[in-house]
């Protein structure tokens, strides 16, 4: 009678048991569930970009005005380009509405005076409201990270950044046989007399290049400034970046009031490459800017450095498809080689 007791007692046991172990799988199928279910909206392009380069785009719901015509979202995922939702953008305004019924998870705000008051209505509706101003290296990578936490994706972010940190790491070492490092002018947004400040990233872009940013001194963004103060300056080396009017090095050259500079006289004038999006922009890809002019500006240090090799395996491993697969073009040509 004793051993059947002990027998029935130790039945109901497992079955207690397998049943708790039961529970548990069910809640951590919920849970994984769940994380990919994320319902991500994104208000600015870097913003839009990291959560690209964090295998987040099935989790994107809307993003930010323009993105349907985006080289880069449209190559990527024509897709999800059609099903996606533009809700405004910090320059024109966010539709708090729009956001509000595409029942989002997390939206990524950049931080103006009207993204507080934004941010404060939809905290209201339970949404997660986070805000990115990346405008320098660090703060690139710590929003990353930020996002990262947020839409699930937090591995694949600490890989973005560990892989940013490991080229800048390079790129350091490469620049200490550099005796005299380069000025270099950055012809900016709204054309080649208008140039990024010191508290703007592609001022920091250019100095982790290894040059010397003749306008680190300005402040406030792009600044427009005049032939005088250019050649004054007299930088040794002319780049522009990619959405600059009138900014390739064709036409920089043609400028009859900017002969006497250095840059032109040694025809040292150069485009920062690639039509698919901007890589002077505080976002993942800008890393390739950075190893680009490093490499502009220095070649002997970086013979080894090859930019279309490294493009086509930065966007294999953090978004999916080659640079070459994306329709990638360097210097105006197919990055395909022949």
């Amino acid at each position: 009678m004793k051993i059947i007791k002990k027998s029935f007692v130790l039945f109901l046991s497992l079955i207690v048991l397998l049943t708790g172990c039961s529970k548990q799988a069910i809640v951590k199928k919920e849970d994984t569930k769940i994380n990919k279910s994320i319902r991500v909206i994104t208000t600015y392009k870097p913003a839009t970009d990291i959560v690209l380069a964090l295998g987040g785009k099935d989790k994107l719901v809307g993003a930010n005005d323009g993105s349907k015509k985006d080289p880069l979202l449209v190559k990527l995922d024509e897709n999800l380009v059609s099903k996606l939702a533009e809700v405004g953008s910090k320059k024109n305004g966010i539709n708090i509405e729009q956001i509000v019924a595409l029942k989002p998870d997390v939206v990524i705000l950049y931080p103006t005076k009207e993204s507080d008051d934004t941010m404060k209505k939809l905290t209201q509706q339970n949404i997660k409201v986070i805000s990115i101003n990346p405008e320098s290296i660090a703060l690139l990578q710590s929003d990353i990270i930020k996002i990262g936490d947020a839409i699930g994706e937090s591995e694949n972010s600490k890989k973005l950044v560990a892989y940013y940190k490991e080229k800048i790491e390079d790129v350091t070492k490469k620049l200490t046989t550099i005796k005299d490092k380069k000025t270099v002018y950055l012809a900016g947004a709204h054309g080649v007399l208008s140039t990024c400040s010191g508290d703007f990233y592609q001022h920091e872009m250019i100095e982790s290049a290894g040059g010397i940013d003749v306008a680190a001194k300005l402040k406030g963004g792009w600044n427009d400034v005049s032939v005088e103060q250019v050649i004054a300056w007299n930088p040794e080396v002319i780049t522009s970046v990619m959405y600059c009017k009138d900014g390739s090095p064709a036409k920089i050259m043609e400028k009859e009031e900017l002969q006497t500079v250095r840059a032109i006289k040694d025809k040292k004038i150069y485009q920062i490459p690639s039509n698919i999006t901007p890589w002077d922009m505080p976002q993942p890809s800008s890393i390739l800017a950075i190893l680009w002019m490093s490499k502009t500006l220095y070649p002997e240090q970086f013979k080894d450095l090859d930019i279309h090799a490294v493009a086509n395996k930065f966007y294999s491993d953090f978004y999916g498809k080659s640079f070459d697969e994306l329709g990638g073009t360097l210097l105006g040509k197919s990055s395909t080689k022949k």
